[in-house]
């Protein structure tokens, strides 16, 4: 890890305790001396087993009932004393849209302005917006129809719901019949009759890459890169090293003072043959920040910084060729591939010894140096890949649903209607 931040030791609430990105945020957090807490609907994520959790509080799921969920954050920060708290997944948005309620408390907390954040958490509004500022996407339809939508005549191309995360609403489509099928599906004729565009997306030859940034209220003051060496399961990056894309950090740039951006805000992206980002998607968060910090791009050691309200600094930038691993994905991703006992066996032989894309490789999500017992989810899943790989759908699953906002949730926010009481 980097050098410690120079800062006491705070007491500091995560969001969430499923995603990839809690898990990473633990790490970088204790390293530095901090105490952390979660907030989880049950003790089922990745954090399920650690002893870097120091305090985990019982809430509603976050995705049908976003204001019951803040509710419950507000009642934890009124009974336990917090610091910070980070939001590490969509929950942001509701942060974003009450930000007086934290402040009231005198909790730090770096959202963006709810108008910003709509910009960018709406694909089709993000598809608008990075438009006008000339940043580079895919050739994208917007299609505000189930026949507009059929009407479709180039393929392979992906449909992306306008409200939609990860593996959730976002489907390849390979010809006309699987998408007259997607066409009638019930969360696509929803979101037609909701008014949104549905997008029409064509892929683009390249490699995958992330960038995640901090700003703070629109300036700039993180930045860091990196290149999807190997797919993981659900299209994870199972290997990653970081690279320097100055053309796309200086777009980013111009992206967070458009909008005052302040907090953390990734995009993934593809790099075509021509050497260009093509932005393919924008999420208000840090994503699995253990590559930066090894990196010595410190972002989250500056989202603690502007979530406390100190000054803004110069940009941190990361240095290249610092590769970083998930052994857990890779080995699901024989699962889901299809792919033999003795594929699985390859790929662990390689992890342990430290071959192929390993070499000179760090384990960044389930570090077992740094907490034993992380160790325990790899070692389950490989023992059950080698029984039968056919198991990894019941272990990896899909995002799950309280973790995301519905359609419903998210119109309710937009709109104001979300108003429930939400007590002195």
């Amino acid at each position: 890890m980097s050098d410690r931040v120079a800062v006491a030791p705070l007491r500091v609430l995560l969001t969430e305790s499923v995603s990839a990105s809690a898990r990473e945020m633990v790490t970088v957090l204790t390293r530095h001396g901090h105490s952390v807490g979660v907030l989880e609907p049950k003790r089922d994520g990745l954090l399920s087993i650690t002893r870097r959790v120091r305090w985990r509080h019982q809430v509603p799921a976050f995705g049908s009932d976003p204001v019951g969920y803040l509710m419950a954050l507000l009642d934890v920060l009124r009974h336990q004393r917090y610091d910070l708290v980070l939001p590490t997944h969509e929950q942001v948005a509701v942060l974003s849209r009450y930000p007086g309620e934290l402040a009231g408390l005198g909790v730090g907390v770096a959202v963006p302005p709810f108008e910003s954040l709509a910009r960018v958490q709406h694909k089709a509004e993000a598809v608008r917006l990075l438009t006008r500022l000339g940043v580079p996407q895919p050739e994208t339809d917007l299609v505000s129809s189930a026949d507009e939508l059929r009407a479709t005549g180039e393929f392979p191309c992906y449909v992306k719901l306008p409200v939609a995360t990860g593996s959730r609403g976002v489907w390849l489509v390979d010809g006309p019949e699987a998408l007259h099928r997607l066409a009638g599906r019930a969360e696509v004729l929803d979101t037609f009759g909701r008014g949104w565009p549905v997008l029409v997306q064509r892929p683009v030859a390249g490699s995958f890459v992330l960038m995640q940034t901090v700003f703070d209220r629109g300036e700039l003051v993180a930045a860091h890169a990196v290149l999807r060496v190997h797919e993981g399961v659900q299209g994870s990056a199972a290997a990653k090293e970081s690279v320097d894309l100055p053309r796309l950090r200086d777009q980013l740039a111009t992206l967070g003072a458009e909008l005052r951006w302040h907090g953390a805000l990734s995009v993934d992206a593809i790099v075509d043959r021509q050497g260009v980002a093509r932005v393919i998607d924008i999420n208000p968060r840090l994503v699995e920040p253990v590559n930066a910090e090894l990196a010595g791009a410190g972002l989250v050691g500056r989202l603690v910084a502007v979530s406390r309200g100190e000054p803004a600094v110069p940009p941190a930038a990361g240095r290249a060729g610092v590769r970083t691993h998930m052994a857990l994905m890779a080995l699901l991703r024989h699962g889901e591939l299809g792919h033999r006992r003795r594929d699985v066996v390859a790929e662990l032989w390689n992890i342990l010894t430290g071959r192929g894309r390993y070499a000179g490789s760090t384990e960044e999500l389930l570090p077992a140096r740094w907490d034993p017992p992380a160790a325990l989810p790899t070692f389950v899943v490989a023992v059950l890949l080698l029984i039968n790989p056919r198991l990894w759908l019941r272990i990896a699953g899909t995002t799950p649903s309280g973790m995301v906002l519905s359609p419903d949730a998210w119109q309710r926010l937009g709109n104001g209607t979300a108003q429930r009481s939400i007590p002195d």
